[in-house]
């Protein structure tokens, strides 16, 4: 396909993308570039037939069939530290396309750089042994009313190695189990495998409604705010926090505990409408 003349940046790697697939999409690039004709290009390529979902983006725009790709493998430009905007690569490695915390005593939790509220988050994860971890969802910074300090914090899809970690092994907290929305709602009809075999996960947040799921499995159904979702809060370490689990909007997490290491993969979102 032959499109016309647009001006654009090289250093935004949209060119090098089409060039390697063996497509010539007649782009003459100018030195010197503002990013809103990066917009305009892709625009450009949309106008000429191109579909939205297979324009080459720079990595923080990549879309696939309408999914934000939060770790594609390689790319960790969708995620920052906590305390600041840069991605902590002394804390966490990518690995043979996988994102899990570096080897080190302790690394530091990441979330995404931007906010989510109706969304369908997919992920694979693969865990070690005695491992554990989790993703948080919708956090935000809230006031911990009883030590008066303000922390990241939301609702947690528990990632824990059942098989052999002490705190739940043989089922002895399944509150607290993987695919467990931590402390709050215990999974059910689970079905995970154990460490170094693959699991997916999935997080379905529409609303007040939340969903988790397991392997394909629907294991957690609640209703962010109700009665029974803030009379089960009452009993954790929660029941101190402004509005936890509440809120509409917020980053997603991916926790670090004491260095333990599960591997990531695959990691998509879509926003819901």
């Amino acid at each position: 396909m032959k499109v016309t003349t647009i001006l654009f940046v090289c250093q935004f790697c949209v060119l090098p993308s089409l060039l390697a697939k063996g497509i010539n999409p007649g782009i003459h690039c100018t030195p010197i570039i503002t990013r809103p004709l990066v917009t305009q290009a892709i625009l450009n390529l949309k106008e000429a037939g191109w579909d939205a979902d297979t324009i080459p983006r720079p990595d923080h725009q990549k879309k696939s069939g309408g999914w934000d790709i939060l770790f594609d493998g390689k790319n960790t430009g969708q995620w920052r530290s906590l305390k600041g905007d840069s991605f902590p690569s002394h804390a966490w490695a990518v690995e043979k396309g996988t994102l899990s915390v570096a080897n080190r005593a302790k690394g530091e939790d990441i979330i995404t750089k931007e906010e989510y509220a109706d969304f369908d988050l997919r992920f694979d994860f693969k865990l070690t042994e005695g491992a554990n971890s989790g993703i948080k969802y919708f956090v935000e910074m809230v006031k911990d009313n009883a030590a008066g300090t303000m922390l990241w914090n939301g609702p947690e899809y528990q990632i824990i190695d059942d098989f052999n970690h002490p705190d739940v092994k043989d089922n002895k907290f399944p509150i607290g189990s993987t695919a467990s929305l931590y402390l709050i709602y215990a999974p059910e009809h689970k079905k995970l495998f154990p460490p170094g075999q693959w699991n997916s996960g999935r997080i379905l947040a529409k609303g007040k409604h939340v969903e988790q799921w397991l392997n394909g499995v629907k294991v957690v159904s609640c209703e962010r705010g109700s009665p029974d979702f803030r009379n089960r809060i009452s009993t954790t370490k929660f029941k101190n926090y402004d509005h936890y689990g509440e809120l509409p909007t917020g980053h997603i997490m991916l926790t670090d505990h004491d260095g333990d290491k599960v591997y990531f993969r695959n990691i998509k979102i879509k926003r819901l409408k």
